[in-house]
């Protein structure tokens, strides 16, 4: 094989659900009557109910609102929890998946069902009432990408079964000539595992596993909805018993704590979409 590449890295286990130098994957290819008419409906809607701000992809376009980085003024110290990778800032998501437009509220439950799919598959957990505490949907443009990253939080609360996960809308037609462009991959172990994106894939996976997003060229914009899922509802210290979508990110009292990771492989077959 040239270059050293090896072709088929996903692994069929059942259903939807893939192995990937072992981990859990979930690769959904969503299936509703007129897929590019759902698709454009969610862009519109995001178009018709957010500024550009809002929808542009913040790694680039929002340096200067970035925010002060938490420090960590010890020499040593130990933590309960995964770490948080990639680069700090504080700007907001925009809580795509909140809006209730009917097609958006379609995915939401896609989504909410294809977790509770993988967390019984994956961890023989039942999810009652899972949550998801961020979404944002993204329009990447020209030289848009996203710096190797994984979806944990640097502060309290830490969430139960925290999965992450991407659908595109549209792949945005990227330049042949550059065969990179765009392309997702997980880095396991100093490998990359490269997944295509095209209309209509839904990937997840558990938010501890570092990705990343080689910078995009194509014809026209490339448009994915991210989100993160939990198994319950987060509840933060600041507001004692109440439940918050949008984490207050403050760099005091943030100390991080390190939980055990583990991975279940097993393989799933998810109800048909709705």
């Amino acid at each position: 094989m040239a270059y050293g590449r090896t072709p088929d890295i996903l692994l069929p286990v059942k259903g939807d659900l893939y192995h990937i130098a072992p981990i859990p994957v979930i690769y959904h290819e969503v299936s509703v009557p007129d897929l590019a008419g759902f698709n454009a409906d969610l862009s519109r809607i995001a178009r018709d109910s957010m500024s550009q701000a809002e929808i542009e992809v913040p790694d680039v376009k929002h340096h200067a609102d970035m925010g002060k980085a938490i420090e960590f003024d010890d020499d040593s110290w130990s933590e309960t929890q995964i770490p948080a990778i990639g680069v700090w800032h504080c700007v907001p998501t925009n809580n795509f998946l909140e809006n209730p437009a009917e097609p958006v509220q379609r995915l939401k439950s896609i989504v909410e069902d294809l977790y509770r799919f993988t967390v019984q598959e994956t961890a023989d957990i039942k999810a009652e009432q899972p949550c998801i505490s961020e979404s944002w949907i993204q329009f990447y443009k020209d030289g848009d990408h996203k710096v190797l990253h994984n979806h944990e939080r640097y502060g309290p609360p830490y969430p139960e079964e925290r999965w992450c996960g991407a659908y595109y809308l549209d792949d945005g037609t990227p330049d042949p000539a550059m065969p990179y462009s765009g392309m997702f991959s997980f880095r396991v172990r100093q490998t990359s595992y490269f997944i295509k994106p095209k209309p209509g894939l839904l990937l997840m996976w558990p938010a501890d596993i570092l990705h990343e997003v080689a910078p995009f060229y194509g014809k026209s914009e490339r448009v994915v909805i991210n989100f993160n899922i939990n198994l319950r509802p987060l509840r933060f210290s600041q507001q004692p018993g109440a439940l918050c979508k949008t984490p207050p990110l403050q760099v005091a009292d943030l100390r991080p704590r390190r939980q055990a990771a583990g991975f279940c492989i097993v393989l799933l077959n998810p109800s048909p979409d709705h």
